[in-house]
């Protein structure tokens, strides 16, 4: 990890454009391009927005981004996952913000079958994201685990995903690393996203975390000073 001036500089949503995209395409079946994305984040012209689900949805991820950047955390809690998926309100869950309850019977169908976890509350939801690293885990591979940690438990009606990986990307702008971590995607290449969402579906079904976690190692985390996927060393993530 290198501690650069990702924070020290002014940053926008539009720094955020791969993380936004990404999120969009990968998770909610965004239609409008890359180019077009980037476009609406740094004019806010929507000539290129395919939809009005397209632009609910971009205007919700904008809203998301914009909230870490202001205010990031370098540790997590319920409180700030609530707030996250609050700015979650065109294209998420009727009760923005809100953890699920019980008798919602809200989950999610993979392939490999119903994950429904239980239903979580502030003080559960404190306790997963709590947990303790070994203190040689490199940043980045922590945000990933939060990632997975928080999508897999679906602690809200709508938006996990969405609010697991603006979480990620928050402690990695708190600690001023050089990567923003992205939903897995290629416009080449389309089994990334769909070994990743395979992948995903075994952390939610088995708890084997380590398919998804190498998915987002290598197609996931991107150098935002160069825009390329880093290679994993010895010594970090390096080029």
């Amino acid at each position: 990890m290198g501690m650069n001036s990702f924070r020290t500089s002014i940053i926008t949503a539009a720094d955020l454009s791969e993380v936004i995209y990404t999120s969009g395409r990968v998770f909610d079946n965004l239609r409008s391009s890359r180019l077009d994305t980037a476009e609406f984040l740094r004019t806010g012209d929507t000539s290129g927005i395919n939809s009005r689900a397209d632009l609910a949805l971009l205007e919700d991820l904008r809203d998301a981004a914009t909230f870490i950047i202001n205010d990031p955390r370098s540790v997590l809690s319920a409180k700030y996952l609530c707030a996250i998926n609050a700015t979650i309100i065109r294209s998420g869950a009727l009760n923005p913000g809100q953890l699920r309850a019980e008798h919602q019977n809200i989950g999610v169908s993979t392939v490999y079958g119903r994950h429904e976890p239980p239903a979580l509350t502030t003080t559960s939801l404190d306790r997963l994201l709590s947990k303790p690293y070994p203190s040689s885990t490199p940043l980045e591979e922590r945000a990933i685990s939060t990632f997975v940690n928080i999508a897999r438990a679906q602690p809200f009606e709508d938006g996990n995903k969405r609010t697991a990986l603006f979480a990620a990307n928050s402690m990695l702008i708190a600690y001023a690393s050089d990567y923003v971590l992205t939903a897995p995607v290629s416009d080449n290449d389309p089994t990334i996203t769909k070994n990743f969402t395979d992948n995903l579906a075994r952390a939610y079904i088995f708890n084997d975390d380590t398919p998804v976690i190498a998915d987002m190692q290598q197609f996931g985390l991107i150098d935002r000073e160069h825009g390329k996927h880093p290679r994993q060393t010895s010594k970090g993530y390096e080029f």
